[in-house]
């Protein structure tokens, strides 16, 4: 990568799949960022990059990168594998290019050293955020969708009717709309997305679904 591909990177803007730091925030912090990027769909992470777009670099960028190893070593579960360029962007100043691709073998947890709590974070536009029992359960079943075949019940039916009404539902309303318990609802919205009949959204409120492509191919 060139210092004019590192430009037009950043003229993008910070987004599901980048992300900016001036330099490397506490341990815990940015190995959040990482998992984040790594349980959802991957992404890079610039070191030496201001909220503004700056390009500010970082005097000593093998210290920032033994720090980010540190932090991850400490902090995720399991750890995260990632790769890294050194763009020049003056005499004395190096930007880090960290990619994270997203991982086979998520969830990655981030484990608080404190408290031994372990919790998943995911990427939301441009924001780290704790994620959803729904999407640690799907990261932990794994890609293979479509070799899950379900039979469609009577709470199944009521889903595919709430949601031909409107067009997207999240476990709670679907649990109002059927008069079930979340956990029930939220067990069979997961069996359901895992046949692709539904497609989990993330969201910084609450997660949804929408249709999948099982539907569409009915």
């Amino acid at each position: 990568m060139t210092k004019g591909d590192l430009e037009k990177m950043v003229a993008a803007g910070e987004s599901l799949y980048l992300e900016f730091k001036h330099r490397l925030p506490e341990s815990e912090r940015i190995a959040r960022e990482m998992a984040a990027l790594a349980n959802t769909s991957g992404g890079h992470l610039l070191i030496g990059v201001d909220d503004t777009g700056r390009l500010m670099g970082v005097k000593d960028p093998e210290e920032e990168l033994y720090a980010l190893k540190n932090a991850l070593e400490m902090h995720c579960i399991p750890y995260i594998d990632f790769q890294h360029e050194r763009i020049k962007v003056s005499r004395t100043r190096t930007v880090i290019v960290v990619k994270v691709p997203m991982s086979s073998i998520r969830p990655h947890y981030v484990q608080e050293l404190s408290t031994q709590r372990k919790s998943v974070f995911v990427r939301f536009e441009d924001m780290c955020i704790m994620a959803s029992h729904e999407a640690r359960k799907l990261m932990s079943l794994g890609p293979k969708l479509e070799a899950t075949l379900i039979t469609l019940g009577e709470k199944e039916r009521v889903l595919l009717k709430q949601l031909e009404e409107v067009g997207k539902i999240t476990v709670r309303s679907f649990a109002r709309y059927a008069r079930i318990h979340p956990g029930r609802a939220s067990r069979i919205m997961v069996r359901m997305t895992r046949a692709r009949i539904l497609i989990h959204h993330i969201d910084l409120n609450e997660d949804y679904f929408t249709a999948g492509s099982a539907l569409s191919e009915n």
